[in-house]
């Protein structure tokens, strides 16, 4: 039993119908596993018995049963408990007859948890012959009992349909149902106040009636078009009551069938007050704070715009651009004359280009990145842009007595399928696709030392495998095939494991992916959210394993990227719910930083840091000393420990400037009441150096390699046996 076992029981169940699940699930697992018997059986604990909702035997689908579980392995299972006999159960429970009437030699059965928290369904695999892998097929079961738990809720919700449809009339939420003709036919008390119109008024009438005239024709027949080809719409939109009042909502539209005819359901929730307070912060959400220009976050979201614009374009002639450029060997000024300098650099290149560039969406996508939309009709226009951009900086920019001659690199990926619609989720991906060819294209210049290049095919196949590997990353993070390791972090001053920073790995089809290729895509594609909230659950998990051990009061490290932070939501911390839900003490959780958390333009994260730090989490900065930070910044930001990074210790022990520069940073951070880690720690003389520096903990190989969650206790075990 293997990943293709799963993967054929996962095929053989993700189209099924509600009807034919739990069988299928039975036949499924019955199959696999090489049981006589499989079934789901929902336990009654007034009564003591179970009765089958799917029995499998030999195969094939029999009727369903009911049967006393007292003085039966069942009764441990429907108490909450994992159970299995590898052989010899029949003689371990006497009293059951159906054991020896089916003639069972070995069981295995997991328990199924309601919304509640309470064992109501069991799922049990008996066997006529004894079995070695018991373990194995009770972490089989576990894979699935999430999956059948959630058809089971369903089940009873549809159950329920007769209560919902009266919180439907009570709702706080308006709702409305229009016919095949787009003709209202029914609105709750919700929508009558919400719109200011009576049922009587608006039955019968199309939903025209509340449109503000603020939308041009395209916009609702892209909104059409999606609900007749995918089945469903949602978005924010400005409508008007009858008294003319405008108010924006969140409308969500589905299409359904009733007695064989379409008709359309929509939910309308009231955001006016949302979107006032988020306009006030829009500018600078929207806003690079160093050179002013909008930033990647508004390039993406125009880009969009012009990509679903064209879409419904009537003139096929008219294609959009990325014009991506950054400046040749910023670095390199940043290291000869500082980042104060720069800075200024970029804000002098921002200046000269802007006013030609203004209606372009000219903006800064990072560091020294910058890029400009551009509608046109013959390349030669896209090719007078770049000569006009490199114009404008023929002449060196003077700063402070300092003449610097700035220089950039362009590339260019065209968007050229007017007259195409295309959903929301598809714009998106033909955004980012854009962006990444003309990044690529850049690139390409770079090494070809062209001013410029278009993207082309010969680049493509650098994109498809790019674009594979996300999609790859993404089925891996929603099908729970990411694994995390956990490395052990050692209190120098006690000599004892203190800490654990967990690690996340994939392993993509019997290769293992670096981090250092997967997080940047992650990142990009924003899997680096579910992937983020995976990584903590699992960490809570481990912590919860380590504690039933008797091993507690371990922090754990958990890294937190820029990109989680721009999407994180303070109204609903989604950190500390999972941290709560699985039991975790908040302060059992460390959350490592990238220094770019710190940077200038992102001081609006102090919130988000603020917040995790009240409810009792620790903050780390990971890689101190190789980006944005300083010490200024640590006094405004809430960290509790700073990780140096191991470019500072791979030489600590042979470079007197890398140790005196160890030691400072280690002294002030005493002085400011901030831990310090030494991460990449592999040598005994690197070691000696840092506990002499007054280093408070060590991470690295010279202790242990991140360590697969099974081999956590025996490292614990041996490391205390050294001591």
């Amino acid at each position: 039993m293997g990943t293709y076992d799963l993967k054929r029981i996962v095929e053989s169940i993700s189209n099924l119908k509600s009807e034919n699940f739990y069988n299928a699930i039975c036949l499924s697992l019955s199959e696999v596993l090489g049981a006589s018997h499989v079934f789901l059986a929902q336990v009654d604990e007034l009564t003591q018995h179970a009765t089958t909702i799917a029995l499998a035997a030999h195969d094939e689908i029999i009727e369903n049963i009911s049967y006393d579980i007292r003085s039966t392995p069942c009764n441990d299972v429907s108490c909450g408990c994992i159970s299995s006999y590898s052989s010899g159960v029949q003689q371990l429970f006497p009293d059951d007859q159906l054991l020896v009437d089916m003639g069972i030699e070995a069981y295995v059965g997991v328990p199924l948890q309601s919304i509640s928290g309470k064992t109501d369904t069991i799922l049990v695999a008996l066997f006529q012959h004894e079995i070695g892998d018991a373990l194995q097929i009770e972490s089989f079961f576990s894979l699935f009992t999430g999956l059948i738990q959630r058809e089971i809720e369903k089940d009873r919700f549809i159950a329920k349909l007769d209560f919902s449809n009266q919180l439907i009339e009570q709702s706080h939420e308006a709702i409305f149902i229009c016919d095949h003709n787009v003709q209202i036919t029914y609105a709750n008390t919700a929508f009558t106040k919400m719109t200011g119109y009576s049922l009587a008024e608006v039955l019968g009438q199309n939903p025209k009636i509340l449109s503000s005239n603020q939308y041009d024709p395209h916009f609702y027949k892209a909104m059409w078009h999606q609900i007749n080809t995918e089945g469903k719409w949602s978005g924010e939109i400005t409508n008007k009551t009858k008294q003319g009042k405008l108010y924006t909502q969140f409308l969500s539209i589905t299409k359904m069938q009733n007695n064989g005819e379409d008709c359309y359901v929509a939910f309308i929730l009231d955001i006016t007050e949302k979107k006032e307070a988020e306009q006030k912060i829009y500018f600078h959400a929207n806003h690079d704070q160093l050179t002013g220009l909008t930033n990647r976050f508004y390039f993406k979201e125009y880009l969009c715009k012009l990509i679903s614009s064209l879409s419904y374009q009537d003139d096929a002639n008219t294609n959009l651009a990325v014009i991506y450029f950054d400046v040749d060997k910023f670095q390199d000024i940043n290291t000869v004359y500082g980042l104060t300098f720069g800075d200024k650099v970029l804000c002098e290149l921002a200046e000269r280009l802007d006013g030609s560039f203004k209606e372009s969406a000219f903006s800064r996508i990072d560091g020294d990145s910058f890029a400009i939309l551009q509608t046109y009709q013959h390349v030669s226009e896209l090719e007078h842009v770049c000569k006009q951009i490199t114009a404008l900086l023929v002449e060196p920019v003077s700063i402070g007595g300092i003449s610097q001659q700035v220089s950039v690199t362009l590339g260019i990926s065209q968007f050229e399928q007017a007259g195409t619609a295309t959903s929301q989720e598809k714009i998106e991906k033909i955004a980012r696709r854009l962006v990444r060819q003309a990044e690529l294209a850049t690139l390409n210049a770079k090494q070809t030392g062209d001013e410029y290049l278009f993207f082309c095919k010969e680049m493509d196949n650098k994109v498809k495998k790019h674009n594979l590997l996300v999609e790859q990353l993404t089925q891996a993070v929603k099908n729970n095939d990411i694994e995390v390791y956990f490395q052990p972090i050692i209190d120098i001053e006690n000599n004892t494991v203190a800490k654990f920073e967990s690690l996340v790995r994939w392993n993509n089809q019997g290769q293992w992916v670096s981090p250092a290729e997967f997080i940047p895509l992650a990142e990009e594609s924003r899997v680096i959210i579910p992937l983020g909230e995976l990584v903590l659950l699992k960490t809570c998990q481990q912590i919860k394993a380590l504690e039933a051990q008797g091993y507690e009061n371990f922090v754990f490290n958990v890294n937190r990227s820029l990109f989680e932070f721009t999407e994180f939501n303070p109204e609903r911390n989604a950190w500390l719910e999972t941290i709560k839900s699985q039991g975790v003490k908040p302060s059992q959780i460390s959350f490592e930083l990238t220094e770019s958390v710190l940077a200038p333009e992102n001081t609006n994260h102090l919130d988000v840091l603020t917040q995790l730090k009240q409810a009792g989490c620790l903050i780390s900065l990971d890689d101190f000393g190789t980006g944005y930070s300083s010490l200024s910044y640590l006094r405004r930001f809430p960290v509790d420990v700073l990780k140096l990074d191991k470019s500072f210790i791979d030489e600590v022990h042979v470079d007197l400037g890398d140790e005196a520069l160890v030691k400072s940073i280690i002294q002030m951070s005493r002085v400011l009441g901030i831990k310090v880690v030494a991460e990449g720690v592999e040598e005994r003389e690197q070691l000696a150096v840092l506990t002499e520096a007054g280093c408070d903990y060590i991470q690295g190989y010279y202790f242990s390699k991140p360590l697969p969650a099974n081999d956590v206790v025996p490292f614990l075990t041996q490391f205390s046996r050294e001591q």
